[in-house]
């Protein structure tokens, strides 16, 4: 089953303290920095992936582009990353994996049978994949438990092993 990666764009960019620094001087090329990160990512691990940012002040309406097999999503005024995440992962169910660090969001998610990790465990991931594409090696060592787990945890897991 192929994964779509639901990410909270800010939330995630504010994982990253040079990017969160950029973010005060010019919230574009923040951005810009952060989508580069996720095509990178989108290129070595081939998930679908969409980053939302919010624009709920914008009075234009929603904005999505694909930029190097990342789409984009600049929310519609009025409405939240956080809603359009929710509404997007009850669509998606099993296949969506939620990137966010609102524990609201993820416990929400989850009730609709998505999967969710927070902002700063996917960088980890992420950093992870980058890492062993330039030095051809693992930077994390796979993790096996001592002893067989309920299938619903063994199903998370294997989801997230293919972060």
């Amino acid at each position: 089953m192929a994964i779509h990666l639901l990410i909270d764009g800010y939330n995630l960019l504010h994982q990253i303290p040079e990017l969160s620094f950029l973010m005060q001087e010019s919230p574009e090329e923040a951005r810009k920095a952060l989508l580069s990160k996720l095509q990178t990512y989108q290129r070595l691990r081939r998930h679908k992936i969409t980053v939302v940012f919010d624009a709920w002040n914008d009075p234009e309406p929603r904005r999505k582009v694909t930029i190097k097999g990342v789409q984009v999503v600049f929310t519609a005024q009025g409405e939240t990353a956080d809603d359009f995440l929710k509404r997007e992962a009850i669509k998606e169910k099993e296949r969506a994996v939620v990137v966010s660090s609102d524990r609201e969001i993820r416990s929400y998610v989850e009730t609709y049978g998505a999967i969710s990790i927070t902002s700063r465990d996917f960088l980890a991931r992420l950093e992870a994949a980058i890492y062993e594409d330039l030095k051809g090696e693992a930077l994390l060592p796979p993790q096996t438990p001592s002893k067989k787990l309920p299938k619903k945890v063994r199903r998370r897991l294997a989801k997230l092993a293919k972060l």
